[in-house]
């Protein structure tokens, strides 16, 4: 893995790593403020030869065993009742010690939960333990440094356990960040998807809160939403020249229900109108209709009703908006599939003689059998896909389905992309694949 890369996904994954660095902060500071407050006194004693037994000098590692020896004495019971019995009472505190880096040294130290605790802890000890050794003739302990009370706490160190923790919880949260990123089904990155289906992504919409609660709406006159408008125009852009400005039918689609589909075709049916485009919303998702609602029309006749009466004049309503009609759904059928199958390739190439680009929204393709038979009699099919709704292998199993009933894909639109600098920052906001003019749809 490249460094870009690791950046790439470490980016991508940005809330997870901030969760997981959050969580690991908030523990870490419970525990620092919760452990009670520890302190600690220390006393410092220095062993020379008894100069009066003629004990002038000691080798060094005849001391060092001395030494070793007198910090268990200093921590043994016997020492310890011989400090209660000094204190009058029984020690409050723990004991440790430890022997100086230079010859000699010996460190006792008491901790408890008070400064006075610690310090009372530390002197009664170092106190009993010079008394025992009187007159043992070989060395002579002289306090050096007698303890005192520290009102610093020696624990919980509060910003040294947050410290550690934060850097723990960074290194936490990017390993953990890689590991769904290894791991993950989600559709997440367009070249991926590029690379498993061979289609090229043509539009990234991004999330929007209100669009992302699976009604279908028009973002066109609403306040806001400039992001997903911009990334409209690059998807219409795109569509533009896959089109080569010829008469074009296409089939919008996606693998479940709830990608956002009919959004895409109503919103992609405005952008091109804006730009002089004539376009025909045609609603063939027969068990789910949804363009109606979109639009505001009235939905007794349509395309229901021009596939079961063959002599029936085909009329799309127009819009409110510029170079946009619809052919509704109609009345919802019991049988949508044998209907379609008997006249829909009439009616679209009825409508695709009128001009212009015909934006068929089916229903989606795993559900049902109704979106690869459409397939058949179109140009070329656009596939919706939700960013983190899908897993890469159901896109697989759309494209495949799609080619099997000799459809022609054209390409993938990624829809609730998480905005970032890179896609929609810049002089733009949707991330465009620029295809080749007239290499699809028409020959």
């Amino acid at each position: 893995m490249q460094f870009r890369d690791f950046v790439d996904i470490v980016w991508r994954r940005r809330l997870v790593v901030a969760v997981v660095f959050g969580l690991c902060v908030v523990a870490a500071a419970a525990y620092a403020y919760s452990k009670p407050k520890r302190y600690q006194s220390t006393a410092t004693i220095a062993f020379t030869p008894n100069p009066a037994k003629g004990q002038n000098f000691l080798p060094s590692e005849n001391l060092a065993a001395l030494l070793a020896t007198y910090a268990e004495v200093a921590k043994s019971r016997q020492t310890r009742l011989a400090a209660g019995g000094i204190l009058g009472r029984k020690v409050p505190g723990t004991v440790s010690t430890s022997t100086g880096a230079s010859g000699g040294i010996l460190q006792i130290s008491g901790t408890d939960t008070s400064p006075r605790g610690a310090e009372e802890t530390a002197r009664a000890i170092t106190q009993a333990f010079v008394h025992s050794l009187e007159g043992n003739g070989l060395l002579v302990a002289n306090v050096i440094n007698p303890p005192i009370e520290s009102f610093t706490p020696l624990q919980p160190r509060p910003p040294l356990i947050i410290s550690v923790a934060a850097l723990l919880g960074l290194i936490a949260g990017v390993l953990y960040a890689l590991l769904l990123d290894r791991f993950r089904n989600s559709v997440e990155d367009p070249v991926e998807l590029t690379q498993l289906t061979g289609l090229p992504v043509i539009g990234r919409l991004p999330r929007e809160r209100t669009l992302a609660k699976g009604q279908a709406q028009l973002i066109w006159n609403a306040p806001g939403h400039e992001f997903v408008r911009e990334a409209f125009r690059a998807l219409r852009a795109n569509v533009e020249l896959l089109t080569d400005e010829q008469p074009s039918t296409i089939q919008v689609t996606s693998a479940g229900a709830g990608h956002g589909k009919s959004t895409v075709v109503a919103n992609l049916a405005v952008a091109l109108g804006q730009i002089g485009i004539k376009i025909t919303i045609v609603d063939a998702d027969l068990r789910n209709p949804r363009q109606h609602e979109i639009f505001g029309l009235d939905n007794k006749v349509g395309l229901s009703t021009a596939l079961l009466l063959p002599d029936s004049e085909l009329s799309p309503q127009p819009t409110t908006f510029t170079n946009v009609s619809v052919l509704t759904s109609g009345l919802i059928p019991a049988n949508a599939p044998d209907i379609l199958h008997v006249r829909l390739r009439a009616v679209l190439r009825e409508l695709r003689e009128e001009g212009g680009i015909v934006l068929i929204d089916s229903p989606p393709v795993l559900p049902v059998s109704d979106a690869p038979l459409i397939a058949r009699y179109v140009d070329g099919v656009l596939v919706v896909v939700a960013v983190d709704r899908t897993r890469t292998t159901t896109v697989s199993s759309v494209v495949e389905k799609l080619r099997f009933a000799q459809a022609n894909p054209l390409g993938l639109v990624l829809n609730f992309a998480e905005r970032d600098d890179e896609a929609f920052g810049g002089y733009g906001y949707g991330q465009s694949f620029i295809p080749q003019p007239g290499s699809i749809l028409h020959g």
